[in-house]
């Protein structure tokens, strides 16, 4: 009996036995509760060294995080970069309108541009060529003075000038621009010699000529000139010449001047080719060749047209900008100027009736490949 109570254990002394290992070799609390207590203080103690161990833990996650706040901008590990980044969704319509934005640029950088020909031709807007903007008179005779004066045209165009009278040989330099200017963008310097742009024009060398040269582009740069045309939907005006840049000692005995002058055209001009559906070709050497103003502005006429029609001599003589005291002086200046045409081979055949009814037929190797 007494052996038995021996082993039962005293009051306190079971949390101690159920402490374990934590309580091994220590004194059990003398006093009641003691036990409790003891439980209570190695819970707190548990629950402080978890509280602890998750602290170290969370430590370096912390440093991971700092480390990628300052590397924001480093590369991408291999397994990111695999990894492609979703592109933005693209919304019904966005080809087409980056199709007609390309389609703007295109037609942007045309307009700014003439179309190619060959070296042996010239072009010309037909609205220039179908009227009295560059008249067939004599270029001894003194020039007018024009202001904002609608000057006489060929067909459902306008044309409105403002400047000093334009003659034929102001459109033969006037040609030879446009020819240099075909191979770049229009509103750029255009570059050549004075030497040989009146080689060009099949002028004699000399300084007179050379002045000559200069007096003509100055002209062409102080025109006004406004065309109107259904075609084009609006009213057009601009120089013939934007720019014209000399040198000052060209004329200077002796001295060879800068060889090379400079003149820009404006871009606008373009607009009255139309890509080339609107300007006529003109075979340089034909023209060169033919000795009367006439037949040079007859050349330019005539070779806008595919087809020619047969027209009066009033009619030709008016839109030439010509000037004439009796019909029978008109009709002996037309005949005259058809001859020499004829001769050059622009017209296979050319007659002027006694009425006064002029009809052509144009050689097929010159025949306008353009529409009219």
């Amino acid at each position: 009996m007494n052996d038995t109570k021996s082993e039962r254990p005293r009051n306190g002394d079971l949390f101690a036995t159920q402490g374990g290992a934590e309580g091994e070799g220590s004194k059990p609390p003398s006093k009641p509760g003691h036990g409790i207590k003891a439980a209570r203080q190695r819970a707190e103690a548990a629950q402080s060294a978890a509280l602890h161990k998750e602290e170290q833990s969370s430590a370096p996650e912390q440093a991971t995080g700092d480390l990628t706040s300052e590397s924001e901008n480093t590369d991408p590990t291999p397994a990111e970069a695999k990894e492609p980044e979703a592109a933005p969704a693209k919304r019904r319509g966005d080809g087409l309108k980056a199709a007609q934005q390309r389609a703007k640029e295109v037609q942007e950088n045309a307009e700014k541009r003439l179309g190619k020909w060959a070296d042996e031709l010239r072009e010309a807007p037909n609205e220039a060529l179908r009227c009295a903007l560059f008249t067939a008179r004599n270029r001894n005779v003194q020039r007018d003075q024009l202001k904002a004066v609608e000057i006489s045209s060929y067909g459902n165009s306008r044309v409105i000038y403002t400047g000093e009278e334009l003659r034929q040989d102001d459109l033969d330099v006037w040609l030879q621009v446009l020819h240099l200017a075909r191979l770049q963008e229009l509103g750029s310097p255009i570059r050549f010699s004075p030497a040989q742009m009146k080689k060009d024009l099949k002028w004699p060398y000399g300084v007179k000529h050379t002045v000559r040269l200069m007096t003509i582009l100055t002209r062409l740069k102080t025109t006004g000139v406004q065309f109107h045309s259904e075609r084009l939907g609006r009213g057009v005006v601009l120089s013939l010449v934007r720019k014209f840049e000399y040198s000052d000692d060209f004329d200077v005995a002796g001295k060879r001047g800068d060889d090379e002058w400079i003149v820009e055209l404006e871009p606008e001009i373009a607009t009255l080719f139309g890509g080339g559906f609107y300007s006529t070709r003109i075979e340089w050497e034909q023209r060169m060749a033919l000795p009367g103003n006439l037949a040079k502005w007859l050349h330019g006429f005539y070779a806008s047209h595919s087809e020619p029609y047969a027209l009066n001599v009033e009619t030709l003589i008016k839109h030439a900008g010509s000037r004439v005291s009796t019909p029978g002086k008109a009709r002996q200046m037309i005949k005259e100027a058809l001859n020499e045409l004829v001769t050059v081979g622009f017209f296979k055949e050319a007659s002027c009736d006694r009425a006064g009814k002029v009809t052509v037929v144009r050689n097929k190797t010159n025949a306008k490949t353009t529409p009219a």
